[in-house]
């Protein structure tokens, strides 16, 4: 897959921002077309395509099983000649008698198991030797199977299987003759992977290929891919910070009040660590299931948090302090995501975690366009991407019914509005009033999340905060563009208003919360992210109760506000408290209130008035609704 490369203009930034990322070349490749790695260490020509897979003490091993068929990793950017050979030395760990271990030969796609393309060459924990075709819709069929003394889960084995055209033989432990001798023709894409099944650690201790050539790697089946082209110069339209909404912060922080003076020292923090970090974009954005691997699916779901959250402060903290070393770090976050990369996936929970962190992207997108910071043409294609692909990637689960539907709203509803397309704001509030109408019963709770955790409820104040976040976001965007959502009322007479009130209430005492009957200190982040508290972090799980507050005055949500000070959080909006506490409609008088006076030692914001985008400047970068 080539992109249509935009990015030559942009590459004093992105190199900038990507030196070091680069991988060594392959120094394993020989000139004679032989492939041989000893895993000293995972080196670059190999993907972790599902489970955790590392490489220590001369082996590379399974960490983490992968999905429910078991763990690959797939050798890429070079394949097999119709002539050539395989040979890998491994052992097992783990599994019962028929679990088994070995290589997919001529597979296509990179994430592809053995049910998808491809041979594969296995043996099993008692000994069995086999070859299977894969053959779509999670089944295989047998090309042959034999008996062998073999036992992988005590002791090495080495497997070699010679390729010719149709022919495959497979052989054991040096020998000449083969043990197995099978004819196909259903695949010849050339692709290596190695394969273990289901709960299988399989440990590798060297590979050895010939015939190996240069290849192609196919996009995965799932991969919505961007060809780089940058969207047409347009009016962009209002997202989540217009610039009477910064200027009143900048204001409310210089005269210490709050939650915008706590809120602002908060942001301060989260930007000196910012400075210091530089972009780290994938070509490809997958993140596995959360349930299967947490740690895999952490790993690959932080860089895009991480990047995203950074850009977003950054940004914040450019137009808030006129800073100008703040934007351009934070331009080159977004300008690195955007020339590096080339596809993002939409399986397993790649098409969640994508709605729910790359909006910050977008927010500060809306607060660096028109500003000396940013590039016409890095803004350009930012707007290119959120057309092509991001939009298309929350489409992709935007059909679903619970939050994972409400944080693909969230990411459709943000883009429409940076792109200031009526039609696609106009879907947008259509979809929001209808996940409005199911998500929300008749007391205000949300059927889909109350009872998350295979029933015991211990997570469902935690699902509820985490489908009413993107809620609230996707309300107070649309609320930009004249479309109301914090009114609507559903056919059981309840909306926004009324989850709000049931979350709150619970937050406040969770004894009342009635779909879990445990003890309630182990309800799951009923106010700040357990795994990150652990951890010193503090990121609320409650902050959009900040834009709540703003629609629907609550004595509970105002009392739950004033105890926990300025909130941030990890998803989408890291400081709502700085930017929305107490703050409804900065445009019109008497359109926010300040929760306490005075906060000493802030720093002021400066005079703006001659950046453009600023406030106070003529072409300010962001547009109100009439």
């Amino acid at each position: 897959m080539i992109k249509a490369r935009w990015r030559a203009s942009l590459a004093a930034v992105a190199v900038l921002a990507l030196v070091g990322a680069a991988q060594p070349a392959l120094a394993q490749t020989g000139e004679d077309g032989t492939f041989r790695d000893d895993f000293d260490t995972l080196g670059s020509a190999w993907t972790s395509a599902a489970g955790d897979w590392q490489a220590s003490d001369g082996a590379a091993r399974v960490v983490t099983a992968g999905s429910t068929r078991g763990s690959v990793l797939a050798l890429t950017e070079l394949g097999l000649e119709p002539v050539s050979t395989a040979t890998a030395t491994f052992r097992t760990e783990g599994g019962g008698a028929t679990a088994w271990a070995g290589f997919t030969v001529h597979r296509s796609g990179t994430t592809d198991d053995y049910t998808q393309s491809g041979y594969t060459v296995l043996v099993r924990n008692n000994g069995e030797l086999a070859v299977i075709k894969a053959a779509g819709n999670s089944a295989v069929t047998y090309l042959g199977a034999t008996p062998t003394a073999a036992r992988p889960g005590t002791d090495w084995v080495t497997v070699t299987a010679r390729l010719d055209g149709d022919r495959l033989d497979v052989s054991m432990g040096g020998a000449a003759q083969p043990l197995l001798s099978v004819t196909d023709s259903s695949f010849d894409d050339g692709g290596f992977s190695l394969a273990a099944h289901r709960d299988v650690r399989m440990v590798v201790d060297s590979v050895e290929l010939t015939g190996v050539a240069e290849r192609d790697e196919p996009a995965p089946a799932d991969c919505i891919a961007w060809s780089g082209e940058p969207a047409a110069t347009a009016e962009r339209g209002l997202v989540l910070n217009s610039p009477e909404r910064i200027a009143e912060v900048a204001r409310r922080a210089d005269h210490g009040v709050e939650p915008q003076a706590s809120g602002f020292d908060l942001l301060m923090a989260d930007v000196a660590a910012g400075m210091a970090r530089t972009p780290a974009p994938p070509e490809i954005f997958f993140v596995p299931f959360f349930y299967n691997n947490p740690t895999a699916h952490r790993a690959a779901r932080d860089g895009l948090q991480n990047d995203a959250n950074t850009a977003y402060q950054l940004a914040l903290a450019y137009r808030l302090t006129g800073d100008e070393s703040y934007g351009s770090h934070a331009a080159q976050f977004i300008d690195a995501w955007m020339a590096t990369v080339d596809c993002v996936r939409t399986g397993e929970d790649s098409a969640l975690a994508f709605s729910y962190h790359f909006p910050a992207f977008v927010f500060a997108a809306e607060l660096l366009r028109g500003t000396p910071a940013w590039s016409e043409q890095g803004e350009r294609a930012f707007a290119g991407f959120l057309a092509e692909t991001a939009t298309p990637v929350a489409g992709s689960i935007l059909h679903r019914s619970n939050n994972w539907g409400s944080w693909a709203l969230e990411l459709t509803a943000a883009s429409a509005a940076y792109l200031d397309d009526a039609a696609a704001i106009e879907a947008a509030y259509t979809r929001a009033t209808e996940l409005i109408e199911h998500q929300i019963d008749a007391n205000g709770h949300m059927p889909e999340e109350v009872t998350r955790n295979n029933g015991v409820g211990d997570y469902g104040i935690w699902y509820t905060h985490f489908s009413l976040l993107p809620l609230l976001l996707t309300a107070e965007t649309l609320n930009g563009h004249g479309r109301d959502l914090h009114t609507y009322v559903n056919a059981n007479g309840t909306g926004l208003a009324d989850a709000v009130a049931a979350a709150s209430s619970w937050v406040a005492d969770p004894e009342s919360f009635p779909y879990y009957t445990g003890d309630v200190a182990k309800l799951a982040n009923v106010r700040t992210i357990d795994y990150l508290r652990a951890v010193g972090v503090t990121a609320h799980s409650m902050s959009y109760f900040e834009l709540a507050a703003n629609h629907y005055p609550s004595a509970i949500l105002d009392a739950l506000l004033t105890e926990e000070g300025a909130m941030t959080t990890i998803h989408s909006a890291p400081h709502l408290s700085l930017t929305h506490g107490g703050l409804a409609d900065p445009s019109r008088p008497g359109g926010g209130h300040g929760r306490a006076p005075d906060h000493a030692g802030v720093p002021g914001p400066p005079d703006h008035a001659g950046v453009p985008g600023m406030p106070g400047h003529a072409d300010g970068g962001g547009q109100l609704p009439d």
